[in-house]
């Protein structure tokens, strides 16, 4: 803790061609020697690991994800994660840009559900046509002609991406979104919360008043939609202040308040704790694991 989010970009090594490199845990701690998994990153790319042998606890965005054989862990481009003991761990890993997958098929994973999970345990795969799906993107990735392979590849990993996202335990509560307005609510917040801090500046910017954005929110999380827009913005100030060195004041700056003190409040008034006391306590947290 303490170190600042280091951001990982997608650098394949000699000889993989494409956006999408198919390897192994055991190949990327060889490549990368252990200390490039002790501080948090923020991945410029997509991570999907299915886990074979062993256990750990992966972390992504604060929520610890207990992995065992069988899991299928998937971390998201712009996501913070926190790799537990990748020692203990071993599997097969794809590692692909967002642009790796065609812009359909993240509109159709993207309506699949409110909010994509990271974490499937191998009870909800088990079986299932994801699992199918995977095993083969994993047969793709060996094929010997690479325009061929590249281009199968990238259709098997969009199909297993699609039918994991469809791979939820009975009685989870996951549904799709009640309208499309809250689709593209949800990116455009994704996309602005650093300079949209108003409800009323969503509405404008999408064609709809604040009030079918409010309904269309509690219909679809129970959370007002000035409630979603704060917990963005409360996520990546966690983010910032765990992870990061930069002053309250910096941070304050990036998520576009024009004053420390007016940031500190808004922290405060929904967190129940100021940003410097909350980093004390991570920080503190962490050096008595």
């Amino acid at each position: 803790m303490g170190q600042s989010i280091r951001p990982v970009r997608y650098e394949p090594p000699p000889g993989v061609t494409g956006e999408i490199e198919l390897t192994s845990l055991a190949r990327m701690r060889a490549r990368s020697g252990p200390h490039e998994f002790v501080a948090p990153q923020r991945l410029g790319f997509d991570l999907l690991i299915e886990i074979e042998a062993g256990h750990t606890v992966h972390t992504v965005d604060f929520t610890g994800h207990p992995l065992a054989p069988g899991d299928l862990l998937w971390v998201r481009s712009g996501q913070v994660q926190q790799w537990g003991a990748i020692d203990h761990i071993e599997g097969p890993v794809f590692l692909f840009t967002p642009s790796a997958i065609d812009i359909g098929t993240w509109e159709l994973i993207r309506s699949a559900g409110v909010a994509t999970p990271n974490h499937w345990a191998a009870a909800t795969v088990a079986g299932t046509p994801a699992a199918a799906a995977l095993a083969t993107a994993l047969v793709t990735a060996a094929a010997p002609d690479a325009s061929l392979r590249d281009a199968a590849l990238a259709r098997a990993l969009a199909a297993a991406l699609l039918l994991l996202v469809m791979a939820v335990p009975e009685g989870s509560g996951r549904r799709p979104p009640t309208h499309e307005a809250f689709v593209w609510f949800r990116d455009e917040l994704e996309n602005s919360f650093r300079t949209r801090h108003k409800v009323a500046d969503y509405a404008a910017r999408l064609g709809y008043s604040t009030r079918t954005l409010n309904r269309l929110a509690r219909e679809n999380t129970g959370l007002s939609a000035k409630q979603l827009v704060d917990e963005r913005i409360v996520l990546e100030a966690k983010r910032q202040l765990a992870h990061g060195r930069n002053p309250v004041a910096r941070i304050a700056e990036d998520l576009g308040f024009d004053d420390p003190s007016n940031f500190s409040k808004y922290f405060q008034h929904r967190t129940g704790t100021t940003p410097a006391a909350f980093r004390d306590r991570v920080r503190l947290d962490a050096n008595h694991r």
